[in-house]
């Protein structure tokens, strides 16, 4: 008669409960938090809407400067302002807009490519590096009416840039990424894990 070999139930069992010990271990590294990619991808946009910016300012010849507050990013031009009050009293001209003096400010700028930039979550905030220092950003950018304008940074027509890192983060996620411009050239982006 012959022997007839096969496996135990016990051994079937130890089988069973190391492939089930692997497939839980790949399904908790690979079911990561979808809010990672969204900072991931909000980064890449921010990248490629600033080297829209920095390239706009160096065809149009526009020294450019962002106003940035939590949740969003406005640019600005460095544009002549004509004021009708303020008169030149050595200009002896009997032309009235001879004796307009023309000053600079900064106004919104409309450009081509450029535009308000807004996060594309609620839950998502900006916090702002000038070179290499925290700048504390306001909530909101609601100015008073007669109140100036102070970029947090420039884009030049020079095609030079402020040395900038801006960081999008979501409070109660332990993952942020940063998109930073060196100066000159263009803008990079860095996923930063606190994990």
């Amino acid at each position: 008669m012959k022997l007839q070999r096969g496996f135990t139930l016990i051994e079937v069992l130890v089988v069973l409960v190391i492939i089930a010990m692997l497939v839980s271990m790949a399904a908790i590294n690979t079911g990561g938090d979808p809010r990672k990619e969204q900072l991931i991808a909000e980064a890449e946009r921010l990248k490629f809407f600033l080297e829209a910016v920095s390239d706009e300012a160096l065809f149009q010849n526009k020294d450019l400067g962002f106003v940035v507050s939590k949740s969003n990013m406005t640019p600005y031009s460095y544009e002549d302002a004509v004021d009708p009050n303020n008169t030149d009293p050595q200009n002896t001209s009997t032309d009235s807009t001879a004796a307009v003096v023309i000053e600079k400010e900064w106004v919104p700028y409309q450009g081509r490519f450029t535009d308000v930039f807004e996060l594309a979550s609620e839950e998502m905030q900006f916090n702002l590096k000038v070179d290499g220092q925290e700048v504390i950003v306001e909530y909101s950018q609601e100015k008073q009416k007669d109140e100036e304008v102070e970029p947090h940074f420039f884009v030049l027509s020079s095609g030079e840039q402020t040395v900038t890192a801006l960081e999008i983060s979501i409070d109660e996620l332990d993952f942020s990424t940063t998109t930073r411009g060196m100066g000159v050239g263009r803008y990079y982006v860095d996923a930063n894990s606190n994990e």
